[in-house]
């Protein structure tokens, strides 16, 4: 089991952000988080990193017990990627640095290193389809271009959970369907970690993910097998309006609202 939440609920302020929310993700599965703008998304995420704890209920990330077991430990095992992180770097560091800085979880280079160093970051680079990075500026690179420096510098420790938070916010088209193919392409390795990737599109969800959870106003609206849950009943739901499904091809769907 990679996660096992129990009727978990988060208060903050006297006000509730999460509440009853029980979800498990077995191992061998992609999962995809959809909710809306302040649906609570980026709370659960800082909750399984143990930023935020939890008000009540069971948790269990990657056999580790929320109040028993050794969260430090625990958030080694889980790799970030997020558009709040891509301004924390030094601009004039090198593509290599940047992933390089993975193995430290540090915005800097604090440690000495060498060239042996900079080769594990320049192969992790090179494995996910992103050699032509290598040796440009942070401040050169597109946004595309930066998600997926953050992606590879996640990678570094090898985590055996990766969390994809609204990676593609701010990309343009072309931009975010490269992600896309970035991402296909990493899942695809013998090495790929368990995913959950986070957006408020539902067209985002490629087939490279299994499982799909609803997240509406701080509750689970639905979860489950992706061909169960992005159907439109669960979607007009979830959007409080009838909604057409439109195929993209690959087991993509866009969502149109009927007005």
């Amino acid at each position: 089991m990679i996660i096992s939440m129990k009727n978990l609920t988060y208060r903050r302020q006297g006000k509730t952000i999460l509440e009853d929310i029980s979800w498990e993700f077995e191992k061998g599965q992609r999962w995809a988080i959809l909710g809306l703008n302040g649906a609570g998304k980026s709370t659960l995420l800082r909750i399984l990193m143990a930023e935020f704890w939890k008000t009540s209920g069971d948790l269990t990330v990657l056999e580790t017990t929320f109040g028993k077991g050794d969260i430090p430990t625990l958030r080694t095992k889980i790799g970030i990627v997020g558009s709040f992180l891509a301004e924390r770097f030094p601009t004039d560091l090198l593509a290599e640095q940047i992933v390089l800085t993975g193995k430290y979880k540090s915005s800097i280079l604090y440690r000495e290193y060498g060239q042996k160093e900079l080769n594990e970051a320049i192969d992790m680079l090179t494995s996910i389809d992103g050699a032509h990075l290598v040796g440009r500026t942070y401040a050169s690179l597109s946004q595309g271009e930066r998600q997926l420096l953050l992606i590879a510098r996640s990678l570094m420790e090898s985590p055996e959970l990766l969390i994809l938070d609204e990676a593609t916010v701010g990309l343009d088209l072309l931009a975010r369907e490269r992600l896309l193919k970035h991402l296909h392409h990493i899942c695809q390795l013998d090495t790929a970690p368990a995913i959950i990737f986070v957006t408020h599109h539902a067209e985002e969800i490629t087939a490279d993910f299994s499982h799909v959870l609803l997240l509406k106003e701080g509750k689970v609206l639905a979860h489950g097998p992706k061909e169960d849950i992005l159907t439109t009943d669960h979607l007009g739901d979830f959007y409080g309006n009838q909604v057409e499904l439109i195929p993209l091809g690959e087991e993509r769907l866009f969502i149109k609202p009927k007005l």
